[in-house]
């Protein structure tokens, strides 16, 4: 029973109502609002990453170009009279090298044919090297600054790159060719790039398109290392193509990422920013955590506000509820219900309390319509039969006598056949009028049948017969007045059996003496009355013989017939 009222209970509903809301509520708010921040947050990241790498785009191509230009100031400044003497072209090199060493490998310089003859500092496995075998030597002899493309120095092993410049003699004819090499990492070229980080998980890259190769990366383990092929990331795909600006897409290794691209000035490099869109997203993962979080504590303040207002504003309605459940039970009387506040549950209560008194009245119409007569409103046989039960006992406590006068009409029934029934409901009433001046204050008048009335008298003396006859004389006379209706006037009589009783006798014996009574005055002529044997009235013996009666009398006026 508890379950089936906490599953049918207001507070339950109204509980299952506000957590469906802050559902819904939460739903929506991560759908707009995490999509939202997403939206934005990614394009932040996006333009700040894109800004990041034209930042270093830029600063790498103005380390190139400082070099590429280094490199042709001193081609134009270099002695064509010294090719044939290496020991000083080495005395040379090391002079300006030891100036400005911004070739962290050195300078060389090869001959006409390719082939470098002398360099500084010396390392092994270059001198006696031949450019020819580098795909851009060529432009080199066309007279153009060449940066060559970045490899594993034959020399150091290490990863390098290595820039040419032909040397001109008066003339203005290619004699030679002067370079110089730095390894990738060296200090004040890119070594900054393998030192730079993005956030935990983010990377830069240096790319040469090209070759489809990684030049510098802030992850050392990816130097030299060929990208993806193509159609594994179609973003970096784009980007080998010409694209430059920013994304979202999915790495080679099946990541979500942001990557920003931007082309390295003065060369055929460009520069690629790469970081996890989750990594970039921190505000959108903090914004989840608060959704959940405001999830949890609007729920918990839901259910504490609907206890609260349960046990508060609900108090007076769960008050009243109990209030009338015991009454339906029967452990109370009906009553108004106490309101005591004035809001909707006031307003319900006291609309109650309307309902239960327009109840309490129409249960007291429906028990006056079942013990009272409904045309003459006179007490009917039931509420006789209780009023008789009392006047009984009454007498037998005081020891006084009671009297029961069965009346019937005589003449009624020409009358209502002849006049209809709407004249003999009026003669019925005005009949009900007349017996009602003749009992006496606490006598009992009722209907018992369609012309038949019996009144009950209290509180006889001794005698009991003498105070009985008085009464029914009263009512033959009553009775026999002359009836004034709209058809004319018209006379009634009225014959009277009376039975007494000290008390010590039934009720039923008692109604069943004063009726054979009142057939024995029919049989004497009606009109009359007849008092039943005071044996009769206690035993309920046979009354049918108009001589056993105890006396008869006939008032003045006989009855019309």
């Amino acid at each position: 029973m508890m379950i089936k009222r906490i599953h049918c209970s207001l507070v339950t509903r109204l509980t299952l109502f506000g957590l469906l809301l802050i559902l819904v509520s939460a739903v929506l708010r991560y759908n707009i609002l995490i999509g939202f921040l997403e939206k934005e947050q990614a394009q932040v990241a996006a333009d700040q990453q894109s800004t990041i790498a034209s930042y270093l785009a830029q600063d790498i191509g103005y380390r190139v170009q400082e070099r590429a230009s280094y490199l042709e100031r001193l081609a134009g400044h270099f002695p064509t009279a010294l090719l044939g003497d290496r020991a000083a072209m080495r005395s040379w090199l090391q002079d300006h090298q030891q100036l400005l060493p911004l070739f962290a490998q050195g300078l060389f310089v090869a001959d006409g044919n390719g082939t470098i003859v002398v360099d500084y500092p010396t390392l092994d496995g270059r001198r006696a090297l031949s450019l020819t075998n580098y795909p851009d030597y060529e432009r080199v002899l066309q007279g153009a600054t060449v940066l060559c493309p970045p490899l594993n120095s034959p020399a150091s092993g290490k990863p390098i790159v290595a820039m040419l410049t032909p040397l001109r003699d008066a003339s203005g004819r290619i004699v030679g060719v002067l370079g110089g090499s730095s390894e990738l990492n060296a200090p004040g070229f890119l070594d900054h790039l393998q030192q730079a980080r993005l956030g935990p998980t983010g990377s830069f890259l240096l790319v040469s398109p090209q070759q489809r190769m990684i030049i510098a990366s802030s992850d050392e383990a990816l130097v030299l290392t060929q990208l993806p092929s193509a159609g594994r990331d179609e973003l970096m795909d784009q980007a080998l193509a010409g694209y430059r600006g920013n994304g979202v897409g999915i790495a080679a290794n099946g990541v979500n990422e942001i990557k920003a691209f931007a082309s390295v000035p003065g060369t055929p490099w460009l520069v690629a920013v790469t970081m996890p869109l989750a990594a970039a997203l921190p505000t959108v993962e903090r914004t989840r955590a608060l959704i959940a979080r405001g999830g949890v504590i609007q729920g918990v303040m839901v259910v504490l506000l609907l206890v609260l207002a349960y046990l508060w504003f609900f108090r007076p309605l769960r008050r009243a509820a109990a209030l009338a459940d015991r009454m339906t039970r029967g452990e109370l009387p009906l009553s108004p219900l106490p309101v005591e506040r004035r809001d909707e549950v006031g307003h319900l209560t006291m609309a109650f309390n309307g309902l239960l008194s327009r109840l309490k009245l129409h249960q007291a119409e429906l028990q006056h319509q079942a013990h009272h007569d409904v045309l003459t409103g006179l007490p009917n046989r039931m509420m006789l039969a209780e009023r008789m039960e009392a006047a009984l006992t009454h007498a037998c406590r005081e020891r006084n006598g009671v009297a029961l006068l069965f009346l019937d009409l005589d003449g009624f029934k020409p009358i209502n056949d002849t006049l209809g029934h709407k004249a003999g409901d009026l003669v019925l009433q005005e009949v009900t009028r007349r017996l009602h001046q003749v009992a006496r204050h606490g006598d009992t008048l009722a209907r018992v049948g369609g012309d038949e009335f019996v009144l009950l008298i209290t509180d006889l003396g001794e005698p009991y017969e003498h105070g009985a006859q008085v009464l029914a004389e009263k009512c033959i006379k009553a009775v026999s007045e002359p009836l004034h209706l709209a058809q004319g006037e018209y006379r009634l009589g009225v014959s009277v059996g009376i039975a007494v009783c000290d008390g010590s006798c039934d009720a039923d014996s008692l109604l069943q003496a004063a009726d054979k009574a009142m057939y024995a005055a029919k049989g004497n002529g009606r009109g009359c009355y007849v008092i039943a044997p005071a044996r009769a009235s206690g035993t309920g013996s046979d009354l049918s013989a108009p001589g056993g009666t105890a006396g008869t009398t006939r008032p003045a006026g006989s009855a019309h017939s």
